[in-house]
């Protein structure tokens, strides 16, 4: 981005055309942000309007449903009220599902002791059950306190009460989610001597209103009287939830606001947010019989056309102001041409280059005088910056070898210092080990248990030990590259060598560390080489492994690559070796980590032994469960 900025504070014929474009362009958005703005409104509008149509659609539709239903139970009343017997009356029951197809079940329950011969209670209820009608008198079901029963019974009008599953006391039951229409049944003095009641499946005034396709992607939702939902999207919450049940958190404060409007009885529009996305919602009541019905369109969809819209001259914009800003650059930048030539000959000369030649201009105008200026002045500098610059080379050229002499001086100096202090740690550790063994033997002896005493004997001996140790690799690092360490060429087994490299190792953590010897050759299969040297090798090797390894295994592997070279594999579980320090693990005097034992030594002196021998000590970077070092030796 600073890059571009400078680019364009160095160009004035870009700085011009950009100047230009963005006049047009505030003209442009003030313009468009106008018209587009009255475009989303007039596409909100349009979406009101269609909301509004496809509401009074459904609503419509609901309505002749239920025109159908309140029709097919009024037909009912004159032949109930000619006939009022309990064998006409269970009769006419089952032809009210017979000549209605869609009816669930139909109701005609009497007041109480109308039939005395029949008992206190008389209700003749016909159920459809699949193809087939049962219709039984319901002696034993107390109805007189049910909704449907009770509420038309006091209002003396019909009345749609709350959807429900008929899951009550009577013998016969529906397990399926019904809406009924309930109308009291009176006598020829408008005494009220009963209540019909039609059962209808909610499914049926379900699909009318999940049919409403107002938008690709929108849903509709019916409540009733309390808030419970009659349709939606998802059918397990019918009927058992409401629509303040669980609310989406997000949206809790709209959707609460929506259903206390809903159940108020209003109509309007609310915008919500309806699974993560954004919404408008249309809602108006069905008066009849006191529910709600809503139209949940997503914004994408109502707004889709404004969006095309708006991308499709949004791009024809953004090509003009584009083709517009290249005819500008191109006018401005022929008018600049002179202008430019004068200031890249000018930073050119800036930038020291006082020896490569200027060309006149031809022009007698101002721009023409001043170019001719500027050969001039290159001319009478070049002489006098050729000369400095060749001293400040020579000059520079020096200082730099002093740098690096300094540097080489003070790396060297921090070298010696931690080697000499990590020597001095290393070389203390054991000695203090010793010496305070000593003074414990010294001061009572005789009263040191045995198993004690031979504890005291081994650490002693692992320190002095130790000691050797580090005087040998003192010794051996001193040595030149043309010396060898022993100089004793034998020829000696591979497995047996390999046997005895591991029985000299001590395990430092036996519970949780295996180590073993992987052979592909056979037992009587020898090599002619330095055999104290190759030793040292596979011993310093399975020191660092047996080291840096708290569980898991330690191999030592032995093959034969081909028929000239063996190859011997030490690996380990441990905690390997950084991919940023396998390149100097192999410089003398290098430690990954300060707080390990050892003197940096011990991996340099390894290869410098293998070359010395004629074979290679390399890191396996391919192996990645600890680390794996390989040893190449010539067979002969």
């Amino acid at each position: 981005m600073k890059s571009l900025s400078t680019y364009i504070q160095q160009r004035l014929t870009l700085q011009l055309g950009l100047l230009i474009l963005l006049i047009v362009g505030l003209v442009f958005s003030a313009f468009l942000s106008y018209v587009f703005y009255q475009t989303r409104q007039y596409a909100k509008r349009e979406a009101i309007n269609h909301a509004t149509l496809v509401l009074d659609t459904t609503e419509l539709h609901i309505n002749t449903i239920m025109d159908e239903v309140e029709a097919a139970t009024t037909s009912m009343e004159p032949l109930i009220l000619e006939h009022l017997n309990p064998d006409s009356l269970l009769a006419y029951s089952r032809r009210m599902l017979e000549q209605n197809p869609g009816v669930l079940g139909f109701t005609i329950a009497m007041e109480p002791d109308f039939f005395p011969e029949r008992g206190r209670l008389f209700s003749a209820y016909s159920l459809r059950r699949g193809n087939s009608i049962v219709t039984i008198n319901e002696n034993n079901y107390e109805y007189f306190e049910r909704v449907w029963y009770k509420t038309p019974r006091e209002q003396q009008k019909g009345y749609w009460p709350e959807p429900y599953i008929d899951e009550g006391d009577g013998v016969l039951t529906s397990s399926e989610y019904n809406y009924s229409y309930c109308k009291p049944l009176f006598d020829s003095r408008r005494r009220i001597i009963g209540v019909l009641c039609t059962d209808m499946l909610l499914k049926g005034i379900s699909e009318a209103v999940t049919k409403i396709d107002a938008y690709p992607n929108s849903s509709a939702i019916m409540l009733s009287h309390d808030g419970r939902y009659i349709v939606h999207p998802d059918t397990a919450k019918l009927v058992r939830e409401t629509i303040f049940s669980d609310p989406d958190p997000q949206a809790q404060h709209d959707v609460i606001r929506l259903g206390e409007s809903m159940l108020a009885g209003q109509s309007g529009m609310q915008q919500m947010i309806v699974d993560g996305q954004d919404a408008y919602v249309f809602f108006r009541p069905l008066k009849r019989t006191g529910w709600s019905i809503a139209i949940v369109c997503p914004a994408s969809d109502i707004f889709h056309n404004y969006y095309q819209l708006l991308f499709s001259v949004g791009t024809i914009i953004g090509i003009s102001l584009i083709i517009l800003l290249i005819l500008c650059y191109q006018s401005i930048r022929r008018s600049m041409i002179p202008l430019n030539q004068l200031a890249l000959q000018t930073q050119h000369i800036a930038e020291g280059h006082f020896e490569e030649p200027i060309f006149p201009s031809q022009r007698q105008d101002s721009v023409g005088r001043l170019q001719n200026s500027f050969i001039r002045m290159q001319q009478s500098l070049h002489k006098h910056i050729s000369e400095i610059r060749r001293i400040n080379d020579e000059m520079e050229k020096r200082n730099q070898e002093l740098v690096r002499a300094s540097q080489l001086v003070q790396e060297a100096d921090q070298q010696k210092t931690a080697f000499v202090q990590d020597m001095s740690h290393q070389i203390r550790t054991p000695l203090n080990i010793i010496n305070g063994f000593t003074q414990v033997l010294s001061a009572d002896y005789h009263s040191i248990p045995d198993d004690e005493l031979s504890d005291i004997i081994t650490r002693m001996r692992s320190s002095a030990k130790t000691l050797s140790h580090i005087s040998r690799m003192l010794i051996v690092s001193s040595t030149t590259n043309s010396e060898r360490l022993n100089g004793k060429q034998t020829t000696f087994s591979c497995n047996a060598l390999c046997q005895e490299a591991i029985t000299s190792i001590i395990p430092m953590n036996p519970d949780t560390v295996s180590i073993s010897v992987k052979t592909d050759l056979p037992d009587d299969f020898t090599i002619h080489s330095d055999r104290e040297a190759l030793l040292f090798i596979l011993g310093e090797l399975l020191n660092n492994a047996n080291k840096f390894t708290q569980e898991g295994s330690i191999t030592l592997a032995c093959s034969q690559t081909d028929s000239q070279t063996v190859t011997f594999a030490v690996s380990d579980t441990g905690i390997g070796i950084a991919e940023g320090d396998r390149e100097r693990i192999f410089t003398q005097f290098t430690k990954v980590n300060n707080f390990t034992e050892g003197i940096g030594l011990g991996l340099s002196l390894c290869q410098r032994t293998a070359t010395m021998l004629g074979g290679d000590l390399v890191i396996d970077t391919s192996y990645q469960e600890g680390s794996r070092f390989l040893l190449k030796i010539r067979i002969l």
